[in-house]
C-alpha cells in the first residue's frame, strides 16, 4: 500500500474510531478498563475520540508531502502508549491491553506514511 492510500486509510480508520469513543465513551470504557471505571472516564474517552477525529480530518485533507498530520498523530499514539505503559501495574494488562495495542498499530501506521 502507498504512503498516500495508507495515509489516507489512516486518517479514515481517526475519523471513525474516534467518533466511537466520542458518541459511545461509556461502552469505550468498559471495553478497555471494564464496568468498574471512574465517573472521569468519559470525558477522557469523549477528549480522546475528538482528538483522533481532528487528527483524522487534518491528515485526510493534508497534501501528500505535507507530514505534519501525520507526525502529530504519532505524536499522540506514542502518547498513549507511554502513558498506558505506566499504568499498566495500576489497571492490568488484560485491561489495556487491546487499546495499547490499538495505540501502538496506528504509531506504527504513522510513521509508515513517512516513508511515501
Amino acid at each position: 500500500m502507498g504512503g498516500v492510500s495508507l495515509g489516507r486509510g489512516l486518517a479514515a480508520a481517526r475519523i471513525v474510531i474516534g467518533s466511537a469513543l466520542f458518541l459511545a465513551p461509556r461502552t469505550a470504557a468498559n471495553a478497555w478498563l471494564g464496568p468498574d471505571s471512574g465517573p472521569g472516564t468519559e470525558l477522557l474517552f469523549r477528549s480522546i475520540g475528538i482528538r483522533d477525529v481532528a487528527l483524522g480530518a487534518g491528515l485526510w485533507q493534508a497534501a501528500p508531502d505535507d507530514r505534519t498530520w501525520s507526525r502529530a498523530g504519532v505524536a499522540a499514539d506514542v502518547g498513549d502508549i507511554v502513558g498506558s505503559s505506566l499504568a499498566l501495574r495500576s489497571v492490568g494488562t488484560s485491561k489495556l491491553g487491546p487499546g495499547l495495542a490499538l495505540a501502538v498499530a496506528f504509531a506504527a501506521a504513522g510513521m509508515m506514511t513517512e516513508r511515501r
